[in-house]
């Protein structure tokens, strides 16, 4: 009796999560400018994680880059050795479009782990790929420990990288 008990349990707590992926994803397929805010919301809230300050949550999962075309990213970070503990995520396709949802949790999250932003700065580069918008913005803590958001913003593709200064 005890053993159906704690499998009923089991497959109870299993439903719940796969419950909430059908709603999620179920509205997401609906379309619509609030069902993609949701999805950013989605993912930006549920898969957070970071490493160079547990007070600060980012996105993880499949928007975390990994692998040799993240040391690319990194190098053309003006200063890039001035800054660690990189973080790098790319949103590619229609989640691309989604670049101010991320940004704004960036920006929140930094804001309640007591970093605000001090400084943005706005670029145009044209590459061999393409043109690219490249935004930089500072964040300041209480401490005056610096963390640095960088976007790189091209057709169908955003990379945001996340570091700390050294």
């Amino acid at each position: 009796m005890a053993r159906t008990v704690r499998a009923a349990r089991r497959a109870r707590a299993c439903v719940r999560p796969l419950l909430a992926v059908l709603l999620v994803s179920g509205g997401v397929l609906s379309g619509g400018v609030a069902n993609a805010q949701l999805l950013a919301d989605v993912m930006v809230t549920t898969a957070i994680s970071a490493t160079f300050d547990s007070t600060v949550r980012f996105p993880s999962g499949s928007l975390s880059a990994q692998g040799p075309g993240v040391d690319a990213l990194i190098a053309s970070v003006p200063d890039s050795a001035d800054w660690t503990d990189w973080e790098v995520y790319v949103a590619r396709g229609v989640a691309a479009n989604l670049q101010p949802g991320f940004v704004h949790n960036v920006t929140t999250a930094f804001a309640v782990a007591g970093y605000f932003e001090s400084e943005r700065a706005e670029n145009s580069v044209q590459t061999a790929s393409g043109p690219q918008v490249r935004t930089r913005i500072l964040f300041e803590g209480g401490d005056g420990a610096l963390r640095l958001l960088y976007l790189i913003r091209s057709d169908q593709e955003v990379a945001w990288l996340i570091a700390r200064s050294r």
